[in-house]
C-alpha cells in the first residue's frame, strides 16, 4: 500500500480538520455507488479508506509516524505470507561462516570386556 499521507495528497503536518476534509473529498470524488462497476475506482476508495483509518486515528497516525507500523496498519517486520517473524532463511550451521565445521567426538559405545567364568 502507499503512503497514507501521498494517498490522501495531504502534508505529514497537516492537522485532523486537513485529513478529514481530503479524505471526505476524495472518498466522494471515488465512492464505487458514483462509479458502479468500476473496478479502479472501487481500488482506489478503498486505498483512501485505508489511509484515512490510520492517520485520521491518533495512536495510529502516532504509530505509523514512528515506524511502528506499515501502511496497511500492520506492525512492521511481520508478514503473514513469509512464515511469522522469521527475517530471511534459516541459517545452514550454527558455526561461523567461513569456518570449517568441527564435530564433537562421539563417546565410545564399546562395552567393557567380558570376563570369562569358570564353571567349577
Amino acid at each position: 500500500m502507499k503512503d497514507p499521507y501521498e494517498v490522501l495528497g495531504v502534508p505529514k503536518a497537516a492537522s485532523e480538520a486537513d485529513i478529514k476534509k481530503a479524505f471526505r473529498a476524495l472518498a466522494k470524488k471515488h465512492h464505487p455507488d458514483k462509479h458502479a462497476g468500476d473496478a479502479a475506482a472501487q481500488k482506489r476508495f478503498q486505498e483512501i479508506s485505508g489511509a484515512y483509518d490510520i492517520l485520521g486515528d491518533k495512536e495510529k497516525r502516532a504509530q505509523f509516524d514512528a515506524g511502528a507500523i506499515g501502511a496497511d496498519g500492520n506492525p512492521r517486520g511481520f508478514d503473514p505470507r513469509a512464515g511469522g517473524f522469521r527475517q530471511g532463511p534459516a541459517p545452514a550451521s550454527r558455526s561461523r561462516p567461513g569456518s570449517p565445521r568441527r564435530r564433537r567426538p562421539r563417546p565410545s559405545r564399546r562395552l567393557p570386556p567380558r570376563t570369562l567364568r569358570s564353571s567349577s
